[in-house]
């Protein structure tokens, strides 16, 4: 019995120490960051804008949007309500549209422990018929928890990469 209760209270204290090294770590993170991503997608700039512009269409080539809803232009930009599951919902904002090579979105929910915008930039491919993409986050993380799961084990480009191989993924159809 003296061994059962002792190996537990280990595993406890371990478990104590493991979230503090976690909080601490994250503590130490920038809240600030700002990473991009570039790859090529299959379909011309024009047709690659359309697609990143079309928000309503998005869950039907974006396997982690559920629904879309698009809401009442804010000052003639679009805005608009991803549904991304388990209760979870965005709401974003376009904030410069340029087409066909570049629009910027604004992750726009006040309060909110994370946002921050996304900048689109198309230029051509390498290639006649393909696109470059550039994709460049500029946010914020503010809990430490999710700061050290993007930086250690998601990774901090973990959705511009998800992002861009489902444009890539959608190109065929473009």
């Amino acid at each position: 019995m003296k061994l059962a209760v002792g190996i537990l209270l280990s595993l406890v204290a371990l478990t104590v120490v493991v979230v503090a090294v976690v909080y601490i770590d994250g503590m130490m993170l920038p809240v600030d960051h700002t990473v991009s991503v570039t790859g090529t997608v299959a379909a011309p700039p024009e047709k690659v804008f359309a697609q990143i512009a079309n928000v309503g269409v998005g869950a039907q080539w974006r396997p982690e949007v559920k629904a879309v809803k698009v809401l009442p232009p804010v000052n003639g930009r679009d805005h608009w309500i991803e549904d991304v599951g388990r209760g979870q919902t965005m709401t974003f904002l376009a904030t410069y549209t340029k087409a066909p090579t570049a629009r910027e979105v604004l992750l726009y929910q006040p309060d909110a422990t994370y946002g921050g915008t996304w900048l689109y930039e198309l230029s051509p491919g390498p290639a006649p018929g393909t696109t470059t993409v550039k994709i460049t986050e500029s946010g914020f993380i503010k809990p430490p928890l999710y700061r050290f799961m993007m930086a250690h084990v998601f990774g901090p480009t973990y959705n511009l990469n998800h992002y861009l191989d489902d444009l890539r993924a959608a190109a065929p159809k473009l």
